[in-house]
Parts: structure tokens; C-alpha cells; sequence
């Protein structure tokens, strides 16, 4: 059934095309009207897509720009002649367009059409961390080549758009603003199109200057290991030593963001770029407490508003490059107001004159600088325990001796052939005096109170003195001394001394008295280049004493007792007055090391077969001596070892 269906409607189909005439229709139109349809927005700005009827055989077109504002290279038709071209105009402009068309006769139709280039409209986009208030950044698109402008002064403008080409950073589509706090600032986008000026601006306010503002201008963030914050995200502490960023905190102007960091109570700036004291401390940084500047600058000069850091405790001031001591630096009036002040080590700036102030620091306790000269306020400071100076003028004032809290002294004078130094009358009073460190040319003489110092440990007098004090065994305390001067010798009560370990003594001392075998204590000698012609009788009782040095002294001979000396491992006798081979020498127990260089000691005695096993003698420069003497020597000895000028044995 569906066959047969199927049959007869295929057949009625051939029936019907069989009796249809054909006739040709023409797809193209005979009669053809120009329209223009509104133009269409284009991907390329400030063009859009013309858009009139499609042109028929034979036919032709053109558009032209009838009204309008035409700049060369920036307003155009693409394709004049055909009807789907595309339009550039300026922006903001209306344009009449008029789109000719020409049929197959040649006869002329025309329509016109406005078009409209949309405005431009460049947006400026605050792209600012939230956790930043004078730190801003502003953001335009970047294919608007323009320069930015701000109506406020700033600190800085930088940008972190870097797309190769060295120039301000005015000129980058983004830029970071570094303003000052609280400011309302207008930032302005100009940019330049077919010879216009277009300005886009956009209204912008700082708020308080911030410590993270402050930590992004020092290139650090919150959870640097250089940081220090308590529990409220206040920096306490900041570690800036050997950073190239630094100096920035000498520049207010530039990086007023800096002035946040009020609660800071220790800054390190050692080795650091910042070459000067800067304003801004005590500005702004008026809680400090710890202050170091170890190796900046050079040249340096304290503020005159450095004393309103009351707050603090330690001041450590070095300059990279030294300065000589001639150079006088003379510290503010506002100085005398650091109360708080406990350690001041400023060195190698030049020479501090203290300008009145030093007395005002009555919290100090440790003292450690170059000074133009001590003042007589010093004795006002009764905290004070350490003192390391070098000083200018050769002057210690009578009141030095009420610092009566002095454990350590040590005071180098730059030589003065003038000047004679006088150490005070009551010098005796620093009955807590542990260390005397003395270097002067011209101190002669020692106070009759000077034996009072019985909490003297170490004394080293660098100095020319005359004489010393009778009593001067009275200081039971003393372990180490040094002495240089020109007396000749010590008075008796020197073997009181029990507790002295190591002793340099210089100058012309040509005797030591019998009691100097009482120093029962003493481990090392040292009297080089003295008078020295002998050595007590008494000398063999020091049991303890493990090193002499006695080179270029006049002694001529040691003492019987030299022997007993059984704690003895080095002797230097280089270059003195021995005209034998000392014998005395030979019982040493703990012997290890023997020099005689330039003595006329060449007959050594066969003797020297019983001294201790190993001992190693020095014997350059000694006349008497003969290679043949020495081989005989060798062979006798107890692996004794010989250096000679004329070999090794």
C-alpha cells in the first residue's frame, strides 16, 4: 500500500514539471536605493564599521567626510569605495558621512549619515593596599601613553610598571605616590591625542603616616627576622645593619612615612648606607632606648635636637672613615638631657667637647670616646664605672676622684711636652677601682693616697714616673702591673704584692729588692730593655713564675737560686750583658726554651748534659761559638736542640 502511494504522487510531480514554463529571475535588483545603516562600534577605538547596501553589477561607490574635525593620520575612511569600510574619527566628535553610489548608466545617487565617536574616557584605578595610607597607587590603561600630575607637594612619586624604557615614572600608566599624611591630593592623567589634550583626574586622601607605610620605604615588611613587634603590631625594634636603604632615614622631605616608627625603642644601623645623624630621631623617635651607629659616614655632627630622646640607654657612634683628633666636635645644649643615658661610645669622630654637658648625664655608667679635655663635672657623675678616653689636653680636674663608682680607668693623653699631668690628691677615694690605665709623657709623680686603691687589680702606667711610692705594697689587690718611668728602683714593701701574676716593668730600673721572692703569685716577667744588672738572691723562691723576658737588659749574671725556679718553661736573655754561659740554668725542672741570641755564652759547659731532656736553645749572633764546639755539645746533651747562624743542631 505505501508503494503504490508513493508511485502516484511522483508520478502527479512529473506531470505538473512537465507542463510549467521556465522563466529566469534575476537575484540582483533593477532599482537600487543607497541606504546606510546606523554604523557599528569597532574592536579599534574611536572607529566604528560602516555599513551601506552591497553595490550590483557594474555599479560603484564613495564616501566622503562632509563635516566634521579632520586631522591627518587621525581621522579617515579605510577603503573610500567600499560600502562595509571602517571610520576613525576623534573622539567625542560628530561626523557627516555621504556614501555615493554610481549605477551600471552612470547615474549618481547619494545618502548621508552621522556617526558619532564616542568620548574618551580614560579611568583611574586606586589600586592601593589596604594596609597602606600615604603610599597610593593610581592605574590607568596602559595603552594611553600619557604623564601624570598632582596637585600637592609629595615626598616621591615612583611606579612599578617597567616595560623597558628608561624614563620618569610620571610617564608610566601606573605610578605610587608617597604623600604626606591627612593631604587630599588630585592626581591628574594627561593624555595627548591627535594634538588635544585630554585630562582624566581623580580626587585621593592620605590618612596618618602608618608603620607598615614606614617599613615598605625601608624595603621591609611584618615578619622580617629584623623586626621586632610587641602584641598591638607596634615596631619595637628595628635591624637595619649593612642596609643600602638607610640613608633614607636622613631625608624627611623625601620619606616623611619614616616618622611613624614612635614606639621604637632599639635601632641598629652598623655598616649601613646612612651617612649622618639624622633629624629625624629626635623628631620623631623619642622612645629609643638603643641607639647604634657603628661605621656610617664621616664627618659626623649630633643634631641640636638629639637630647629629646630622653629615653635613651645606650649611644654606640663610629664613622666608617675616621676623623683625626684635631677636629673638635662640640655636642648641643639639648645633650644634657639625656637622663636616662647609661653608656656613651662615640670614637673616632674627632675630639667631643662635652659643651657642659657631661656632668647632666647623671645616669652614666660607662664612658668610652676621644675628648677635647675632661671637665671638672665629671665628678657629678656617680653611676659612672667605665672610662675609655683619649684626650687632647693633658688634664685630669680634682673631681675625678668623686666618681667614686669607678671600676675601670683607662685614659690615654696625646703626648703634650707642656702640660705635666697631676693626678688628683684623692685619687685613693675610688675605693671600688679595679683597672688604672695610664698613657702620659708627663705624669711624674704618684698622689700620697695613690697605695689607697686596695681594689686595684690591674694598673699599667705608660708614663715617665721619677719614683715609686713607698707604700706602694700596700695595694694587696694588684695582679697585673706595668710600669715605664724613670726611676731606678722599687721600694721594699714591693713583695707584699702577693697577689701579682704578671709584671712589665720598663724604663731604668737597676735593682730589685730582696723582698720580690715574696711575690709568690707571679707567673710572668717581663723587664725588657731595663737596667736590670742582676737578680735577687730571693729570686729562686717564685715557684709560680713560668715565663722571663729580660732581652736587652744589662744583666750580667743570674743568681745562684735562678735554679730553684721550678715552674720556669721560657727564658729570654737575648742581647744582654752575659759574658759566660749561665750555669744557674741547668736544675730547671720545667725548662722547655732557652734564648741567648748576641750573648758571649759559646763556652757551654758539659754540664749541660743533666739539664731536663728536649730543651731547645737560641744561639744567633753568638761570637764565641764554633760548629766543631757544637757538634761536641750535641752529642753530650740530653736531645737538646741548637739554632746557630751557622746551622741547626
Amino acid at each position: 500500500m505505501y508503494n503504490y502511494i508513493r508511485l502516484v504522487f511522483f508520478s502527479i510531480l512529473l506531470g505538473i514539471s512537465a507542463c510549467t514554463k521556465e522563466e529566469f529571475v534575476s537575484v540582483l535588483q533593477d532599482k537600487y536605493e543607497p541606504n546606510v545603516q546606523e554604523a557599528e562600534p569597532s574592536a579599534d577605538e574611536f572607529t566604528v564599521n560602516l555599513n551601506a547596501r552591497a553595490l550590483q553589477n557594474g555599479e560603484r561607490g564613495e564616501w566622503k567626510i562632509l563635516q566634521g574635525t579632520v586631522v591627518d593620520n587621525y581621522v579617515y575612511i579605510e577603503n573610500r569605495n567600499n560600502p562595509f569600510t571602517r571610520f576613525k574619527g576623534l573622539p567625542g566628535q560628530e561626523y557627516t558621512l555621504e556614501w555615493t553610489r554610481w549605477d551600471a548608466a552612470g547615474k549618481a545617487s547619494v545618502v548621508k549619515t552621522t556617526v558619532k565617536i564616542a568620548p574618551l574616557n580614560i579611568e583611574i584605578k586606586d589600586t592601593t593596599p589596604a594596609i597602606y595610607q600615604t603610599i597610593l597607587r593610581l592605574s590607568v590603561d596602559s595603552k594611553y601613553k600619557g604623564r601624570w600630575s598632582v596637585d600637592q607637594a609629595y615626598g616621591y612619586i615612583t611606579t612599578k610598571f617597567f616595560d623597558g624604557y628608561a624614563e620618569a615614572p610620571e610617564n608610566k600608566p601606573s605610578i605610587e605616590l608617597h604623600g604626606y599624611a591627612n593631604t587630599p591630593y588630585t592626581a591628574t592623567y594627561t593624555y595627548t591625542y591627535a594634538g588635544r589634550e585630554y585630562k582624566f583626574q581623580r580626587l585621593i586622601k592620605t590618612g596618618d603616616y602608618t608603620q607598615d607605610d614606614a617599613l615598605y620605604e625601608l624595603q621591609m615588611s611584618r615578619g622580617d627576622t629584623r623586626i621586632v613587634e610587641d602584641k598591638l603590631g607596634n615596631i619595637l625594634e628595628l635591624n637595619l645593619q649593612g642596609s643600602g636603604i638607610a640613608w633614607r632615614l636622613k631625608d624627611q622631605q623625601r620619606y616623611p612615612a619614616l616618622r611613624a616608627f614612635k614606639k621604637l625603642r632599639k635601632l641598629i644601623l652598623g655598616g649601613s648606607s646612612l651617612d649622618q645623624i639624622p633629624d629625624l630621631f629626635g623628631d620623631h623617635y623619642t622612645d629609643l632606648e638603643d641607639l647604634s651607629m657603628d661605621r656610617i659616614g664621616s664627618d659626623l655632627v649630633f643634631p641640636d635636637n638629639f637630647g629629646n630622646l630622653n629615653k635613651l640607654r645606650t649611644l654606640l657612634l663610629t664613622p666608617l672613615y675616621s676623623t683625626d683628633v684635631s677636629r673638635e666636635v662640640i655636642l648641643p645644649a639639648s645633650f644634657g638631657k639625656l637622663k636616662a643615658l647609661e653608656s656613651f661610645s662615640v670614637t673616632g669622630i674627632g675630639s667631643i667637647n662635652f659643651n657642659g654637658t657631661l656632668g647632666q648625664l647623671t645616669n652614666l655608667r660607662y664612658l668610652n670616646t676621644y675628648i677635647t679635655e675632661i671637665p671638672e663635672n665629671i665628678g657629678d657623675l656617680k653611676n659612672l664605672q667605665h672610662i675609655n678616653l683619649v684626650s687632647r689636653n693633658a688634664v685630669i680636674p680634682q673631681r675625678f676622684a668623686e666618681s667614686r663608682s669607678l671600676t675601670y680607668v683607662r685614659i690615654n693623653f696625646i703626648p703634650s711636652a707642656t702640660r705635666v699631668i697631676t693626678l688628683p690628691a684623692r685619687i685613693g677615694d675610688l675605693k671600688q677601682l679595679q683597672t688604672l690605665d695610664i698613657t702620659a709623657s708627663t705624669l711624674y709623680e704618684l698622689p700620697a693616697s695613690f697605695s689607697e686603691l686596695t681594689a686595684l687589680r690591674i694598673l699599667k702606667l705608660g708614663t715617665n714616673l721619677r719614683s715609686i711610692p713607698e707604700d706602694f705594697g700596700n695595694l694587696s689587690s694588684l695582679e697585673d702591673l706595668t710600669l715605664h718611668g724613670t726611676f731606678t728602683k722599687l721600694p721594699n714593701s714591693f713583695g707584699k704584692l702577693s697577689r701579682l701574676a704578671y709584671l712589665y716593668l720598663g724604663g731604668k730600673t737597676e735593682s730589685l729588692p730582696e723582698s720580690f721572692g715574696d711575690l709568690s703569685s707571679l707567673v710572668y716577667l717581663n723587664a725588657e730593655s731595663s737596667n736590670l744588672k742582676t737578680l735577687p738572691a730571693t729570686f729562686g723562691k717564685l715557684k709560680k713564675l713560668g715565663e722571663i723576658s729580660l732581652s736587652n737588659s744589662k744583666l750580667e749574671y743570674l743568681p745562684e737560686s735562678f735554679g730553684e725556679l721550678d715552674g720556669l718553661v721560657k727564658l729570654n736573655l737575648a742581647y744582654t750583658q752575659l759574658k759566660a754561659f749561665p750555669k744557674s740554668i741547668i736544675p730547671l725542672k720545667s725548662i722547655s726554651s732557652v734564648i741567648l741570641n748576641g750573648n758571649y755564652v759559646g763556652d757551654i759547659p758539659a754540664d749541660i748534659s743533666r739539664m731536663k731532656k728536649g730543651v731547645v736553645f737560641n744561639l744567633y749572633g753568638v761570637p764565641n761559638l764554633s760548629p766543631e764546639h757544637m757538634t761536641y755539645i750535641k752529642s753530650i746533651s740530653n736531645g737538646a736542640v741548637f739554632y746557630t747562624n751557622f746551622g741547626y743542631f
